[in-house]
């Protein structure tokens, strides 16, 4: 609760002051509050939520270390026992679905018509985004499932919705300014960087946009700010790029400052930890009254026998 807090209270309403506007949210109309005036696009958070969110927890595992039993002596990772696929699975759907809220719903308004006087609108504009948040994410999903599986040998639900949502991250702050097959791209990339080091789609996702941004739908999107850079391989040279890198560089060096600090301070406290014994029990006996999942020494053995385990 206390992370949660500070998280909300603090990290986040600073970092998208910086970068989206001082009323909070990525609304074109009001997106206008730029750091440095640099001209950073990050619609709907890729930056401002994903990689915030990323590096807090990565400060949180770094001070307070792996959970018991994670690695064995020699320092390699063990499988923990897993959880139900089926609500994984569930879960990852109910993502998907709210993703279309968060993407193409930070327009807040969809009929507003754009000066250019054609038929298009800002209902075209949302349109595009939930087919850039579509491509990418499913994208990534794909191409997780058949990279893990030349990699690991076997299929794995989990991954394809670990690939999912890695795609929907990395399309998030440029989702209503690229074209569609940008957005395969970002989703094809995304999921490599998850396989290769289980991390960093966000901040993939801010530099994607920096270099696939188009400039009619820049702007489009943000309207009324005449020379704003846009992507680089688009034909809008460095600018966007640069302000993108320095965007990552700020909230990597915020976030760890603030969050880095206050799991600190936690960890000393002794707050962010059960005691030893309940974590060897599971916090499914020791707090809630019962196991959550069943599982059988039979289960565990046919595991080893595949090479799953």
């Amino acid at each position: 609760m206390v992370y949660s807090s500070f998280l909300t209270g603090l990290v986040y309403p600073i970092v998208s002051h910086w970068f989206w506007s001082a009323d909070g949210w990525a609304s074109p109309a009001r997106a206008e509050n730029l750091l440095f005036g640099s001209g950073v696009i990050d619609f709907a958070g890729s930056g401002v939520v994903h990689l915030v969110g990323a590096v807090a927890g990565l400060w949180g595992a770094l001070i307070e270390g792996p959970r018991i039993g994670r690695f064995d002596h020699a320092g390699r990772a063990v499988t923990l026992r897993g959880h139900s696929g089926i609500l994984v699975v569930l879960g990852t759907f109910l993502l998907w679905f709210g993703w279309y809220g968060f993407n193409p719903g930070s327009f807040i308004n969809i009929s507003k018509s754009y000066e250019s006087g054609s038929y298009y609108g800002q209902w075209s504009a949302i349109g595009r985004t939930a087919v850039t948040t579509t491509l990418a994410g499913c994208t990534a999903a794909l191409t997780t499932l058949f990279g893990k599986r030349l990699l690991a040998g076997h299929w794995n639900v989990t991954d394809v919705c670990n690939g999912l949502l890695g795609g929907f991250a990395a399309i998030t702050g440029g989702c209503s300014v690229v074209d569609p097959w940008a957005a395969v791209l970002c989703g094809f990339v995304s999921a490599w960087v998850l396989i290769g080091c289980n991390k960093g789609c966000g901040s993939w996702g801010i530099i994607f946009t920096a270099l696939f941004a188009k400039e009619a739908y820049v702007n489009e999107v943000y309207p009324g700010q005449p020379g704003r850079p846009y992507g680089l391989f688009m034909g809008g040279g460095a600018r966007l790029l640069a302000a993108h890198i320095v965007q990552i560089l700020v909230i990597v060096a915020w976030v760890s400052v603030t969050m880095g600090t206050l799991f600190f301070i936690l960890h000393k406290l002794k707050l962010l930890r059960i005691s030893a014994e309940e974590e060897m029990a599971g916090m499914d006996m020791t707090s809630h009254g019962g196991l959550a999942y069943v599982y059988t020494d039979h289960e565990d053995e046919v595991k080893k026998q595949l090479g799953v385990v």
